[in-house]
Parts: structure tokens; C-alpha cells; sequence
């Protein structure tokens, strides 16, 4: 089993998980049927965290044009 964690806003799901020697951040939105890595690579995982909101709010706001109406923040569980 990998290491990771996953938090989830609005209808998508972001989880950062070890790959080598960096970390990834990917988005899955269930809603549109899309699963999107993010084109970075992360030292660590709290800078992928830290990255993740920005990814989220720009594919449910300005790739989908979907309205936000939940606060910005997220709770990430470590699996």
C-alpha cells in the first residue's frame, strides 16, 4: 500500500502521495470523469499540500466555470 494523504473540496478528490524521490499531486473530479496530475513535481508533501487548494479552485472555477461556494480549506487524512 502506498503512503499519502487525500482531502477532498467540493466534488473533487486531491491526494499527494510519494513517488521516488518527490511527491504528486493529483486531482480526480468523479463529476466531469477526469483524473489530472499536477505538472509539478514536490520536494515534499506539505508543499504539495500546499499547492493543492490552487489546483482544486482553478479546475472547478476556470476549467469548469462552476461556481465555489465552499470555504477554502481542506483537511487532508493520511492513509
Amino acid at each position: 500500500m502506498r503512503h499519502g494523504y487525500k482531502a477532498q473540496y467540493d466534488y473533487v478528490e486531491l491526494t499527494v502521495e510519494q513517488e521516488g524521490n518527490h511527491w504528486r499531486l493529483a486531482l480526480r473530479d468523479p463529476r466531469h470523469g477526469e483524473d489530472i496530475v499536477h505538472e509539478d513535481e514536490f520536494p515534499t508533501a506539505d508543499d504539495a499540500r500546499s499547492a493543492a487548494m490552487a489546483f482544486a479552485v482553478h479546475h472547478i472555477n476556470v476549467q469548469h466555470n462552476d461556481t465555489l461556494m465552499l470555504p477554502k480549506r481542506l483537511l487532508w487524512q493520511e492513509y
